[in-house]
């Protein structure tokens, strides 16, 4: 995996219209990995393609849940 350039706000790639995927094959598994360890890195919680200068609809985020939610406790 490897840690990808984040773009600034004045980007032009920021104000385009990322492409729609065709078809998940491996080099975008791959991207999309990356882009976990890019977001880890940055200390994020979501990373959108056009923020790494990629004209593609492809976003990861991570959440933890809140306990204050109510959420059930899935611990054994």
């Amino acid at each position: 995996m490897a840690i990808l350039s984040i773009v600034t706000d004045d980007h032009p790639t920021l104000r385009k219209q990322a492409h729609k995927i065709k078809q998940f094959d491996p080099a975008l598994k791959k991207l999309a990995a990356d882009m976990f360890e890019t977001m880890h890195a940055a200390n994020g919680v979501g990373l959108a393609a056009n923020q790494i200068d990629r004209l593609i609809r492809i976003i990861v985020v991570e959440l933890t849940p809140d306990p204050e939610d109510g959420a059930p406790d899935n611990r054994a």
